[in-house]
């Protein structure tokens, strides 16, 4: 008896598709079933498969139609994070029931942002232009390579992103992905791949400019989708697994996924390999339960190493603007000088000034020391490295 391994998670939101073994979905959310219409009724008359179905998440339950299939049900190890829009009439709607006082610190950080540059959204969904879909995925990709090289670590996105970029193309004029974009003056400075299945949305790749780090762009990102989202008619916003503080926080609903071994009634070749199949999976989720504490730590620990390695440079104190107005102005954006970029944008956050009043003076080449000077404050930095 041959078995058929589902990724069940993956079917509904990365294929936008549901499992032909089952006829339809039901949906916790609202309470109604979503019919499966590729549902193949064959499968139940000569059933001669056994499957593995994992990644099911508990608000998006598969139905079998026939009584023929035994269903043994092991909950998985890991988590899944989800927002339910249901009821509410905007993100300031949301924001202000989940994060209740602390939602005036949420719109405060984006006012901020949108005050010192020239920022626009954007969310492309059902028609994307070539020569954009492809300037914009360089972007991501920029932008991923630097992120995880800040976090010491390994994105998965990029060990297949070749694949990636071939895929969302069509994706994205299908109205099966999407792509978010926040734009400062024009430039990219986050960029988010989603999926979508039956009006709800899976965030799947995303990624923003690192110098703007000051103006928590996580935060921004979400914000602005479940707006995107409530005006579309969307019904959640899906996160998937993966157990992080910003999930925690954003999400309404935290849940279990369940793996399912289905396996024909009457076959004792399927009762055994059923009951083996079954042994197998819980022995995996007891072994991730074992090992994940201390593989948190050991991700603690190198993300601790990578923040302390990245200390480059000192600060003075902001203090009113008073300088020798014949010193050189520099590019801060070009290549030789991007190590201050940064620095530039956090100096605006704190002094809540306009980039265009913001200008780099050159005080000392050789000990790399520089002011930022903006409408009626300045600092003083000095480049470590």
């Amino acid at each position: 008896m041959k078995k058929d391994n589902i990724d069940y998670f993956f079917e509904l939101f990365e294929k936008c598709s549901i499992p032909k073994l089952f006829s339809e979905v039901n949906s916790l959310e609202n309470d109604k079933s979503i019919t499966n219409p590729n549902y193949d009724n064959s499968l139940e008359k000569n059933p001669d498969k056994m499957y593995s179905v994992f990644f099911i998440p508990n608000y998006l339950r598969p139905i079998i139609k026939s009584d023929i299939f035994v269903i043994k049900k092991v909950e998985q190890f890991f988590k899944g994070y989800a927002i339910f829009l249901d009821g509410f009439a905007s993100a300031d709607a949301y924001i202000k029931h989940r994060f209740r006082s602390n939602a005036k610190g949420i719109r405060r950080r984006i006012k901020r942002l949108e005050s010192c540059f020239d920022i626009s959204y954007k969310t492309y969904y059902g028609a994307i232009e070539g020569e954009d879909y492809e300037f914009l995925m360089n972007c991501l990709e920029k932008m991923l390579v630097r992120r995880f090289e800040q976090r010491n670590d390994v994105s998965q996105s990029l060990l297949r992103w070749d694949y990636y970029k071939q895929m969302y193309f069509s994706l994205i004029n299908e109205k099966k992905a999407s792509m978010f974009v926040a734009f400062e003056d024009n430039q990219p400075i986050i960029v988010s791949l989603n999926h979508h299945f039956q009006n709800r949305l899976f965030s799947a790749i995303s990624s923003y400019d690192i110098d703007y780090s000051k103006f928590s762009l996580g935060s921004v990102e979400i914000y602005k989708k479940i707006d995107w989202l409530i005006e579309n008619n969307h019904k959640s916003y899906e996160m998937g697994m993966g157990d992080l503080s910003y999930k925690r926080e954003w999400c309404n609903h935290i849940y279990n996924f369940e793996h399912q071994i289905i396996y024909p009634k009457k076959s004792i070749v399927g009762f055994f390999k059923g009951n083996i199949e079954y042994t197998k999976v819980k022995l995996k989720e007891f072994v991730f339960k074992l090992t994940y504490v201390r593989y948190k730590k050991y991700k603690t620990k190198r993300k601790t190493q990578s923040i302390a390695f990245t200390e480059e440079h000192q600060v003075s104190p902001i203090e009113e603007a008073v300088y020798d107005k014949g010193l050189p102005t520099i590019d801060y954006n070009c290549e030789e000088h991007k190590g201050l970029r940064k620095i530039v944008f956090n100096f605006l956050y704190t002094s809540i000034d306009n980039v265009i009043n913001v200008k780099v003076l050159e005080v000392s080449k050789k000990e790399k020391t520089y002011l930022i000077v903006g409408r009626s404050k300045m600092q003083k930095v000095t480049l470590i490295k």
